[in-house]
């Protein structure tokens, strides 16, 4: 793999971000998820951000999720079920923000509200017209959507929300901690011919579960406080990169391990 190629931690650096229009150069959307193809070569990567309700919604779980996502239903313009989807072709910077080429659409519920509420306000700007609708946008989106439930319906994807919080065994089939972040690395596939993919490389595995890490437990590099990183390091105890090559499967919804926990390196040795 590419040795000096650029690194990120889904979690951290990419979920939750706001999506922003390079064209335009106005806010979009939010990274609620990401797709990762799992069918081609030794290493899953990610090809696709997914937004809105029917991506957030999966993620929060429980019945505020089930709400969420039924309410987009309501507004959505095709039945499909899928998620909003900006393929990772598209992405020019990844930054404070995700910035994308192109004229991506907006939510379906956005498009709802600018049309029945926004536009009858007096003197607000008019949504576009019906005709404008099935402009490059939408017929992007639609060939977006189509592509990403081909592949879902195939078993060549998951989501990187199901990743997360993943029980993680070791090769004894003993629990030693859970997923809290993924490690991604930018030496994956060609995508679109324009930038390559970025790669699933291993697993930030905590010995007990603690909510989210935010980046303190890489206080020493990223000059956090080194109070508060001490803080994050004791509710979560132990916190271990578990690298591709020693996951044995993603099965059954847990990450099982070909080595002991204490094969896998110290966070800080990364």
């Amino acid at each position: 793999m590419t040795e000096h190629a650029r690194t990120l931690h889904a979690r951290l650096h990419l979920l939750d971000r706001q999506v922003a229009s390079t064209d335009e150069d106005r806010l979009i959307c939010k990274v609620d998820d990401l797709e990762v193809r799992t069918g081609d070569g030794p290493f899953p990567y990610v090809t696709a951000i997914l937004s809105g309700p029917l991506a957030l919604g999966p993620r929060i779980g429980g019945v505020a999720g089930w709400l969420m996502a039924e309410v987009d239903r309501l507004f959505r313009d095709d039945p499909s079920g899928e998620p909003y989807r900006i393929a990772m072709g598209r992405v020019t910077e990844i930054g404070s923000a995700v910035r994308v080429a192109g004229q991506p659409r907006d939510l379906a519920l956005e498009r709802w509200l600018a049309r029945n509420v926004v536009g009858r306000i007096p003197g607000a700007p008019r949504p576009e017209h019906e005709e404008d609708a099935a402009t490059e946008p939408e017929a992007l989106e639609a060939q977006e959507v189509a592509e990403g439930r081909a592949r879902r319906e195939d078993g060549e994807t998951l989501r990187m929300s199901t990743l997360l919080a993943r029980v993680v065994r070791d090769d004894s089939g003993n629990v030693v901690g859970n997923v809290v972040d993924v490690r991604l690395v930018q030496d994956g596939p060609l995508l679109d011919g324009v930038q390559l993919a970025f790669r699933l490389a291993g697993f930030v595995v905590a010995r007990r579960r603690a909510g989210q890490l935010f980046g303190y437990e890489r206080a020493h590099r990223d000059g956090h406080p080194a109070l508060v990183a001490a803080v994050v390091r004791r509710l979560h105890g132990e916190i271990r990169y578990a690298d591709w090559d020693e996951v044995a499967s993603l099965g059954d919804g847990e990450v099982r391990l070909r080595v002991p926990w204490e094969r896998l390196r110290m966070l800080d040795d990364l």
